[in-house]
């Protein structure tokens, strides 16, 4: 038998070092148990589903202000014309100008002929339908948001945005500490209530005040719907997760141009079409599950046993009793001074230094991509004259991206960190360039804006599943919305920074380009697994450029 000497600490510190060892051998997460349960199987794909839906409806809601408030031809009103808002004709020519006897009027003044004094439209405006045309019917129509006014009408593109801001402080910690399942219950109702009220709303300050609604419940239906899509699965379908619910978004935006085309002719039927159909997700209190992840870190072990055996039971799997429980011994373990009952706010993100730098490059790409996403759907006049035809083209060309990003990111040598990079690059190139393209190249300023918008929208995606796999577990939320919220300020500018004109886009360019490279710094998660704890996110810290960690 062998004698060990007191005096030497050699042992002492091997066995611990042995203990040490062996417990890091027996960490089990709930990646480990998905990985018996199936990483994406039949039970996950149903309530994946369940919460990718209001993406469609967000999207309708947040984006169909682009047909609820539609520009119009229009010119100022003059003594003479009739009492009718919409007159009908061809041939008119681009500044909708109308000469009588007495006046010459264009689109934002009119003078006395003979006189060289121009005035406002005192009178009001009179708006332009083709021969033939149906009466269209918009925001801006009925409140006269044209010419000095126009900037009353950014101020309704960026209503939704403070409401957001807000909602993404609010939300983000709510999904973190009662579920994401009653954030999303009450976001929902909050967000159909705001886009009826909208449909009713009499006049200017009470429609933008149900749009600053709309935009604070949107913030916690994608925070709580997002984080619940990504939490679901296991590492290797988590890519496949994080993109597919944009696809539902696309569709929304689909939606949106084909229910605007259909009744062009009364914008309030139109807001409640928009908004109606979030009232159907009321069901979603007695169907949809909770985060399994949500419920262990929060200490709420026999619920998420029982969702996990629901699982088992619908994918045919069978789980491993003592997997499970060592998974809740291991949080539990690493948890520590992280207590299951903590409310962790935004505060938090920026108490550890690794988790600070990453919340910091986060944030000013978060509040790039957003802004480029926003304002380039906001404006299509650079692909068409119709306001139908660009929007559609701009909502189309997102598909292809999609592909793309599915079929790319998950090869090492695209991974999430260079693929966002490389976008936010291209995106920002394009956008500073277009301007400077001669008229007389239109097909070549149109191919240029096509690339800037397929180039925008897969940086974004790719940003929400690396921002969803950068933040541990217990502050994901958080996390998530404290970058959506601060994203807004980005999206809120954005309107207004329209207004600037021709050169507007170089600045969003910029912004892009710097995006770009200091996001370089944040660690690749390709194949990585989620962390669960604040631990777990200091360990996966931040790289050199196209350098590998951990």
């Amino acid at each position: 038998m062998e004698t060990i000497d007191p005096s030497d600490p050699s042992p002492l510190l091997s066995n611990l070092e042995t203990k040490k060892t062996e417990e890091k051998v027996k960490k089990v997460t709930f990646d480990d148990v998905l990985a018996e349960l199936g990483e994406f199987g039949l039970e996950q794909k149903i309530n994946y589903f369940l919460f990718s839906l209001p993406y469609i409806l967000t999207s309708m809601q947040l984006m169909g202000w682009v047909f609820v408030g539609a520009n119009f031809p229009h010119r100022c009103r003059v003594p003479g014309d009739e009492p009718e808002t919409w007159i009908q004709g061809s041939g008119l020519n681009s500044s909708f100008s109308e000469y009588n006897s007495d006046w010459e009027s264009n689109s934002c003044s009119r003078r006395i002929l003979g006189n060289t004094s121009l005035e406002e439209c005192t009178e009001g405006f009179v708006y332009h339908v083709s021969q033939g045309a149906g009466r269209g019917s918009s925001v801006t129509v009925d409140w006269n948001l044209v010419c000095s006014r126009e900037g009353m009408k950014a101020t309704v593109g960026a209503a939704p945005m403070a409401g957001y801001l807000v909602g993404g402080l609010i939300f983000g910690v709510l999904t973190d500490k009662f579920g994401r399942k009653p954030t999303y219950f009450i976001a929902n109702i909050l967000m159909a209530g705001g886009g009826i009220l909208a449909a009713l709303a009499p006049e200017f300050v009470s429609f933008v005040s149900a749009r600053i609604l709309t935009g604070f419940a949107i913030a916690g239906i994608e925070a709580s719907c997002f984080v619940m899509g990504m939490e679901l699965v296991g590492p290797s379908k988590r890519t496949l997760a994080g993109i597919l619910c944009w696809f539902f978004e696309t569709t929304g935006l689909l939606c949106t141009v084909a229910l605007a085309y259909l009744l062009q002719e009364n914008w309030r039927l139109l807001q409640v079409v928009y908004s109606a159909p979030a009232l159907l997700c009321l069901v979603y209190w007695w169907i949809a599950p909770e985060s399994v992840r949500w419920l262990v870190a929060r200490g709420r072990n026999e619920e998420a046993r029982k969702l996990i055996y629901k699982a088992a039971n619908r994918n045919k799997v069978t789980i491993d009793e003592s997997l499970i429980h060592e998974m809740e011994l291991s949080i539990k373990h690493e948890l520590g001074e992280e207590r299951t009952e903590k409310t962790y706010t935004a505060v938090d993100l920026f108490r550890y230094p690794v988790l600070r730098w990453k919340t910091l490059i986060l944030i000013l790409c978060w509040v790039t991509c957003a802004s480029l996403y926003y304002v380039l759907l906001l404006d299509q006049s650079e692909l068409s004259e119709d306001k139908y035809i660009g929007f559609l083209m701009t909502a189309a060309v997102q598909l292809p991206g999609y592909v793309y990003v599915i079929f790319t990111l998950e090869r090492p040598a695209f991974g999430r960190k260079n693929s966002m990079c490389m976008f936010l690059i291209l995106a920002g190139t394009a956008l500073f360039t277009h301007p400077f393209i001669p008229e007389t190249y239109p097909r070549l300023k149109i191919l240029i804006s096509i690339i800037g918008r397929f180039a925008a929208n897969c940086s974004y995606t790719i940003l929400n599943l690396f921002s969803a796999e950068q933040f541990p577990t217990v502050v994901r939320g958080v996390g998530m919305g404290f970058c959506v919220v601060v994203s807004r300020l980005g999206t809120m500018l954005a309107p207004y920074l329209l207004l600037l004109g021709r050169y507007s886009p170089c600045l969003f360019g910029v912004s892009a380009l710097v995006s770009g490279l200091t996001a370089l710094l944040l660690p690749e998660t390709l194949g990585q697994p989620m962390p669960e704890t604040l631990q777990d996110g200091e360990e996966l810290t931040l790289s050199l450029p196209f350098k590998k960690t951990r």
